[in-house]
């Protein structure tokens, strides 16, 4: 796993969708009063087309590797210094795409194919923990080098401000609260509530009653800890999917998702303009960095 700090925040899997977004919309579809519920809202109909504007500003799985690679190049060079060698795995992109759901999950399971065959669990393994693997074994020297204190920052903050150097001042948590924020707020939309409704009568339909997505997800009867998968669960998990799609749920949600982002994008363009630029000028300085590593290499 990369040492680089990401401008973005990692994905949520399993049950971290639990507790934030898919509980947004039971909580709003029970405050919500509409006897006559709309009909789906027409747009998206299939995962690869979950595309929102903020995804413009997140990093590709090309850049993070870029950037990843760069920061542990940095780190490598750092502790060298110091008398300690340590040798970091090389970031790929096609793993690195492989393992990130993208928007895939973000209104919940929505991908009938992996749903069909991994129920609720997520269909490919995160990242192994190969930065506490090595990091653990390292000498307490080391470890503090590595990780820094209070009053001297580590190898690894050290990259990092390296890696940033001169770069514009953006705002990425700012971004990132937006993220969730626009989430959030496209939950409680009447289009969305009355979505869920109809969510639920086609589970109802299909055998499996639940008063909304979140709780399907959270049945016990299945342990997304774990590896084991039930075919009841992808029976259930595929279920929900396929309900997601008809009832207009995720279509819904994403119109809403994404024309709140447009609206924060096209009332802060300086902010974006900021992060933009800021990525821009870190993964040049970081290609710098790896094109005179490679350099070094050859002579």
């Amino acid at each position: 796993m990369s040492l680089n700090s990401r401008a973005w925040p990692p994905e949520a899997g399993c049950r971290g969708l639990l507790a934030g977004t898919l509980l947004l919309i039971s909580a709003a579809a029970c405050a919500a009063d509409e006897p006559a519920p709309r009909a789906p809202v027409k747009g998206v109909s299939s995962v690869s087309e979950l595309v929102l504007p903020f995804d413009a500003y997140k990093t590709t799985p090309e850049q993070r590797a870029i950037l990843g690679n760069a920061h542990n190049d940095l780190v490598e060079r750092c502790m060298r210094k110091k008398g300690i060698t340590i040798d970091l795995p090389e970031e790929d992109p096609v793993t690195i795409a492989a393992v990130d759901p993208g928007n895939s999950r973000r209104y919940g399971v929505a991908d009938t194919v992996s749903t069909k065959h991994f129920g609720y669990h997520l269909a490919r393994l995160r990242f192994p923990d190969t930065t506490g693997a090595w990091a653990g074994k390292l000498s307490k020297p080391a470890r503090h080098r590595l990780y820094g204190s209070a009053v001297d920052r580590g190898c690894l903050d050290r990259a990092t401000l390296t890696l940033g150097k001169g770069a514009q001042k953006a705002d990425w948590p700012w971004l990132a609260l937006q993220d969730s924020l626009t989430l959030e707020q496209a939950a409680k939309d009447p289009s969305v509530t009355a979505a869920v409704k109809r969510w639920q009568s086609c589970m109802s339909q299909a055998g499996h009653s639940y008063p909304a997505p979140e709780a399907a997800i959270a049945d016990n009867r299945w342990n997304l800890d774990k590896p084991a998968i039930s075919e009841e669960e992808k029976q259930v998990a595929f279920a929900d999917t396929t309900c997601k799609w008809s009832s207009g749920l995720i279509a819904a949600w994403f119109a809403t998702d994404a024309e709140l982002q447009r609206t924060l994008i096209r009332d802060n363009p300086e902010r974006f303009a900021a992060l933009r630029a800021n990525l821009k000028q870190r993964l040049a300085r970081a290609s710098g960095l790896l094109a005179e590593h490679e350099r070094g290499q050859v002579r």
